[in-house]
């Protein structure tokens, strides 16, 4: 609730900032607007698709100018306001805006054209300009994504948004991932592979509705069950600046993936650093003094490590490709991004590689000190991936400012598959048992995302500060 509070606090402010914004440049206000704005198709009888109706609508706030001018369409995240949307989705976004007619309905069923008699003329005329603005409910910033014309809105409608519009209408394709949830196609789908009995954990009572699960949501479950809760599934982050370390870990992560993702691939050996390594960046980030200058010192120590060195030509190579399985007993999607996937001599590697600040605790089991590992272990032996498992290798590149702390584990191991087993069923199955996901204020509630909406948490830290020390 705290969080729907202030972020419909952060909205208003953007919204009256901006019409303040348009009246200091003499621009007309825009208000509010109810109907859906929809573009529709009616083909006729059953075209092949099987489809008599085609729409198209836009989620997101709508506002028209008071004279029909201009409409405003604002389209909000949780988090942070961004600007990389793809120029599909917001080709789209525009030309809906600028072509779309008043309508209601439309929750599993055709639109319904609102009668222009009964609408004021501008929320029926077709606007001279249309403006698409994301706004971050997490950090309270809009960002203006576009501001076109009609006719510019239609002349990038027709050169990005109708291509992944047909995309999205003709692709046959299957990408197993989080939507497998609420997927009615797929007890009859080919090509999620199907890992009975991979976690062996005890059933959930009574049994659950099928959900997904990665590494990441376990471990912030094991944190604290409202963490996971607020974080992993209601996406509720908090806006203020990350560490930097975790500003750093991003930054080399960002620049490993386009340099593994470049075709032809190239090991990073071959490849020259920062041109300033006291001030460089990637994904958005900006990394100066120390912190620029040890991303920098651990990208050159990765290179002595690069998995693409030496690979032949005709291996195949994945940059942050997604895993997935399914149990159908526990009716749960099992979904792993490790940072890089390769073919190496009819194996798969799987490849997870860390920035980190210290070494490895000899006292602290690998799997469980980092259990994406373990689930890597489980999914390469279960044969997700295909290949040969004897060939496979799941390895741990972490990565210093001097060195490189390099693991490799085996998945055709027996003994490893069981400790992997273990490790990831230890997290799975307090969190395939809860239903309330209750705080534990604890340590970790300092570093953690969710703190500025969690009142346990906050009081936890502030009787914490005041006990002596």
């Amino acid at each position: 609730m705290s969080w729907s509070v202030e972020a419909v606090r952060r909205y208003l402010e953007a919204r009256a900032a901006d019409q303040h914004a348009r009246q200091a440049a003499g621009l007309t206000l825009t208000v509010p607007v109810r109907d859906t704005w929809v573009v529709g198709k009616d083909p006729g009888p059953v075209d092949a698709r099987g489809a008599d109706t085609y729409e198209m609508a836009a989620w997101g706030r709508r506002y028209a100018a008071v004279d029909g001018s201009t409409r405003d369409l604002w389209l909000l995240t949780f988090g942070a306001a961004k600007d990389d949307r793809p120029e599909g989705e917001k080709a789209v976004a525009a030309y809906v805006a600028a072509r779309g007619r008043p309508a209601g309905g439309g929750w599993r069923k055709r639109h319904t054209p609102v009668p222009f008699d009964k609408l004021p003329p501008f929320r029926t005329n077709l606007p001279t300009q249309v403006r698409v603005i994301e706004f971050g409910c997490g950090d309270g910033k809009r960002k203006e994504l576009l501001d076109w014309n009609r006719q510019q809105a239609r002349q990038h409608f027709t050169a990005e948004g109708w291509p992944a519009l047909l995309q999205a209408i003709d692709g046959t394709g299957a990408r197993p991932g989080s939507g497998c949830v609420d997927c009615k196609a797929m007890t009859g789908c080919e090509t999620l592979p199907r890992t009975p009995e991979l976690l062996r954990i005890t059933l959930p009572k009574p049994q659950r509705p099928r959900r997904s699960a990665s590494v990441t949501d376990l471990r912030a479950y094991r944190d604290c069950p409202a963490k996971y809760h607020m974080t992993r599934q209601l996406k509720l982050r908090s806006s203020k600046p990350e560490s930097p370390e975790v500003r750093r870990g991003r930054v080399v992560d960002d620049i490993l993936n386009q340099r593994h993702g470049s075709k032809p691939y190239r090991s990073c050996e071959a490849l020259s650093g920062p041109a300033d390594p006291a001030s460089w960046g990637a994904g958005g980030l900006h990394l100066s003094g120390q912190e620029a200058l040890d991303g920098a010192a651990m990208l050159e120590q990765h290179a002595f490590y690069c998995p693409l060195d030496g690979l032949a030509a005709y291996e195949e190579v994945r940059v942050q490709y997604q895993a997935v399985c399914y149990d159908p007993e526990l009716d749960l999607v099992l979904i792993a991004t490790p940072d890089l996937l390769h073919t190496r001599r009819g194996g798969w590697i799987w490849r997870e590689t860390k920035t980190a600040s210290g070494y490895l605790y000899e006292g602290e089991p690998l799997l469980k000190r980092y259990p994406q590992l373990a689930l890597g272990v489980l999914m390469l032996a279960a044969g997700v991936l295909g290949g040969d498992v004897a060939r496979s290798r799941v390895e741990l590149e972490l990565l210093h400012t001097d060195d490189v702390t390099f693991e490799e584990l085996d998945p055709s191991r027996p003994g490893t598959v069981d400790e992997a087993r273990e490790v990831v069923a230890q997290l799975a199955q307090p969190w395939a048992q809860d239903q309330d996901y209750p705080t534990t204020p604890g340590r970790h509630c300092g570093s953690c995302e969710a703190l500025e909406w969690c009142h346990p948490g906050i009081e936890h830290l502030a009787t914490t500060e005041q006990e002596p020390r």
